[in-house]
């Protein structure tokens, strides 16, 4: 668990804790990680602050609600995390559109 309040706005501190969670998959170089970050965020047309937010939240299997930023971390790492997508049944998905 991390220091950060859960309403707080993404930090560069988010940006720290998510490249470390991405060495832990990969098992990569920081560079590396930092870099897939920033590809991931340009190619999903997301904010590197919040999908470094959502990432870490994912990893934590903490509940969150849909988003495009969710959406993008299961694509590109829900597998990594050993979640199958946004329906995984660790850590539950909600859609606030159809509430």
């Amino acid at each position: 668990m991390t220091d950060r309040l859960p309403d707080s706005p993404a930090s560069r501190t988010d940006v720290d804790i998510a490249t470390g969670v991405l060495v832990g998959i990969h098992g990569g170089s920081v560079a590396d990680a930092i870099d897939e970050l920033f590809r991931t965020a340009k190619q999903h047309r997301v904010s590197l602050f919040e999908l470094s937010r959502t990432l870490i939240t994912v990893a934590e299997g903490r509940d969150v609600e849909r988003s495009s930023t969710v959406d993008a971390v299961y694509a590109v790492w829900g597998s990594a995390l050993g979640r199958r997508g946004a329906d995984a049944t660790f850590g539950v998905v909600t859609d606030t559109a159809a509430v």
